[in-house]
């Protein structure tokens, strides 16, 4: 808000009650520019309520890269594409995931509105996020609930409709459809239920279905004619149903046949929506189903996969074992591909040896992905029919909705099946995204999932390890080791990208111990070569952190090496100590009885309690590199200070991460900071090269930290 000292008395109050308003708000208000070709948002003005909502200070949100690095990487993708799209719209909203500062990912609803006019190409936009986590698992556990009910219906053999309070039909499963003799839902829905009761008992019929609309269970059989006019006698079961202020709308009826009669054409009234080989939806369900998850996905914000399925070479199986053979291979595959997925989703046999599936409620390209993998390699494990052993396999073309909401449900059919023949094409017995950018992303994540399984056999990876000096002395008094991936095909692979996906498939434990190992023998190498003792700090991931064998990992790593404990340093984020605080702290105790130190990496960008934060055995609490770099500016000055003072009071040692300039240095030492690491001093290095540094180099990393050539 502006300065109120510098304004007249009633705009001052005006400004005021708006900021007090601002305050009351669930949602956050900001201004700011898109840029078309970075995907961008650069927030210029925030609203106050920014640090109250989602713990961050408004000046932060400022800095240009602050809304992308918060958002989650699953949903980067979906909403840069969804705000591309502002040229073209003055309007858009989108759903995703940010990461708030003290609870972690939450889902916010993004409303964005374009403004004229664009500034050197970028979009001027007004627009506010609202929190929207509670009503998103709300929506989710009812879209859950809804499906499974709506399969139970679909599947039963009874049929069921629901009739508004003016009597007209809304809903209707397949068995409802075959008492009416009616192929298509859409012939019916709309209708008045009296257009099919046999005029000899509407007068009767027209008081029960007052009783029912009043809140009475009715039972009543009566005479229907269906749509050819055909005349059948029907047993019905009438309940009210309630809306969400317990008013009745509408009214659920179970309905069968009094004669339960299996002539043809009843049954052939319900199988026209199911496959009579395999009992799966038929491709009319299908679609019928695609329509209503698209609908759903509309709603929520959320992904659905479309995918068309086809067997490889089952046309062999046919011809060489017959029919009868053929026919239990696709049921089996039929179950398999089920089996694969959740009840939520959707199977359905278009007919011969093709499939589709519908997935819904996603949140990323990835789930797709992981379903179409996991479908391949199900079906392609061994089938054995009449002593004959089988070794079937799919192709799968996959297509997203909304990604591109132009596309209706017969057009996403068609793209998957144009991916499926594209998977073929490449190979067979693999799937493939309609979308060339999804299939690069999918692409390049499997290619690193496959790499980093032959990393370690590869003896890929190698530590680098940044010194760490002592402020007051200038000695090395530490090292961080920091993993690099230099994979023979492409070269060196960031860790913010490789590491991601170690987590996911839990190759990270694995790597994880690889570190740990090799960190150790470093030490032990050192040593015998004559330096005197360095304390080595090794990351720890969430996902190791959480495994009940981080303990023995550890002590085997110290045991094999003969590295003394109290020269290993375990660095584990803010975030992460602070989940299930209690076994954290059970955790970090045993670590201390075993001599290692524990350090706490990035603080100050997580949330801590204070409370808990006395309790956590502790020894150290590094000053997150945001920070140091804002020093010069009067807010990034208070947090540096506050954090050392913390440090101070709680008697742990603080050091201060990427540190590049002697202005930062300066400020640090004048403040009681302990301890720095940054490329002032040195950057990141192979173990030999730490150890020519140490060796040759060591008086003049001290007199860089205590001589600064200004």
């Amino acid at each position: 808000m502006p300065d109120s000292s510098q304004m007249p008395d009633t705009v001052a109050a005006d400004f005021s009650q708006l900021d007090t308003l601002l305050q009351a708000s669930p949602a956050v208000l900001y201004s700011g520019s898109h840029d078309p070709r970075s995907r961008a948002l650069c927030v210029d003005w925030v609203s106050t309520n920014l640090w109250a909502l989602m713990g961050f200070r408004p000046e932060e949100a400022c800095d240009p890269a602050w809304w992308t690095e918060h958002i989650h990487p699953d949903d980067l993708e979906r909403v840069q594409v969804s705000f591309a799209r502002l040229g073209k719209r003055r309007e858009i909203y989108t759903e995703y995931r940010f990461r708030f500062r003290n609870t972690g990912y939450r889902w916010i609803r993004d409303h964005r509105r374009l403004c004229d006019p664009q500034v050197d190409g970028d979009c001027q936009v007004k627009g506010a996020w609202l929190d929207v986590t509670e009503r998103r698992e709300i929506q989710t556990r009812l879209h859950e609930r809804e499906q499974l009910l709506r399969r139970l219906v679909e599947t039963d053999m009874e049929g069921v409709l629901v009739v508004d309070a003016e009597g007209r039909i809304i809903e209707i499963n397949p068995a409802g459809l075959g008492l009416l003799s009616c192929r298509d839902a859409n012939e019916v829905i709309g209708n008045s239920l009296m257009h099919y009761v046999a005029p000899h008992h509407q007068k009767r019929f027209v008081l029960l279905a007052r009783r029912a609309i009043s809140g009475e269970p009715v039972n009543y059989e009566f005479d229907i004619r269906d749509t050819r006019g055909e005349r059948l006698r029907v047993e019905t079961r009438c309940s009210p149903l309630f809306d969400a202020h317990g008013q009745i709308r509408s009214v659920l009826i179970v309905a069968r046949d009094s004669n339960r009669r299996s002539d043809a054409a009843y049954q052939a009234q319900y199988l026209a929506h199911y496959d009579m080989l395999t009992g799966l939806p038929n491709r009319a369900l299908f679609r019928d189903r695609l329509l209503q998850s698209m609908a759903q996905a509309r709603r929520s914000e959320t992904l659905i996969a479309v995918m068309f399925l086809d067997m490889d070479n089952f046309k062999d199986v046919n011809d060489t074992l017959g029919h009868a053979v053929g026919d239990r291979l696709l049921k089996e595959v039929s179950a398999r591909i089920v089996a694969c997925t959740r009840e939520t989703d959707t199977v359905a046999r278009f007919g011969g040896d093709e499939f589709g599936v519908i997935q819904t409620s996603m949140h990323s390209v990835e789930d797709a992905a992981e379903l179409a993998e996991r479908i391949v390699d199900t079906v392609s494990q061994p089938i054995i029919i009449d002593n004959h052993e089988i070794h079937s396999a799919i192709s799968i073309g996959l297509t997203l909705y909304p990604f591109d909401d132009h596309h209706n449900a017969d057009e996403l059919l068609k793209n998957a099946d144009l991916a499926m023949y594209k998977a073929k094409r490449e190979g067979r017995n693999r799937f493939q995204f309609y979308v060339a950018e999804l299939n690069r992303i999918v692409q390049r994540r499997a290619t690193i999932e496959r790499d980093l399984r032959l990393a370690l056999q590869r003896n890929e990876f190698t530590l680098h390890f940044q010194p760490q000096l002592s402020i007051d002395s200038g000695q090395v008094i530490g090292v961080e080791a920091l993993l690099r991936w230099n994979q023979r095909e492409r070269g060196a692979i960031s860790p913010a990208e490789f590491i991601p996906v170690a987590e996911s498939t839990g190759l990270i434990m694995e790597i994880g111990q690889w570190v740990l190992f090799e960190a150790c023998r470093q030490v032990t190498e050192w040593q015998a070569a004559g330096l005197p003792p360095v304390r080595v700090a090794v990351n720890i991931s969430p996902v190791q952190f959480r495994h009940r064998h981080l303990l023995d990992s550890i002590m085997h790593a110290l045991h094999s090496s003969g590295v003394d404990p109290q020269l290993l340093e375990i660095e584990l984020t803010e975030s992460l100590i602070m989940r299930d605080a209690d076994t954290t702290i059970s955790t970090l105790r045993r670590l201390r009885e075993l001599g290692v130190e524990v350090s706490v990496d990035d603080f100050g960008t997580g949330y801590s309690s204070l409370s808990y934060l006395t309790r956590f055995p502790i020894n150290k609490i590094k000053l997150d590199q945001s920070f140091v770099r804002d020093i010069h500016k009067p807010d990034g000055a208070a947090i540096a200070r506050t954090v050392i003072t913390l440090g101070q009071t709680l008697d742990m040692r603080v050091m201060a991460e990427g540190v590049e300039t002697y202005e930062q240095l300066a400020f640090l030492r004048e403040h009681g900071c302990h301890e720095a690491q940054g490329f002032l001093f040195s950057r990141p290095m192979p173990g030999g090269a730490i150890q020519r540094l140490l060796t040759d180099s060591r008086e003049d990393l001290r007199l860089r930290m205590l001589e600064p050539a200004f």
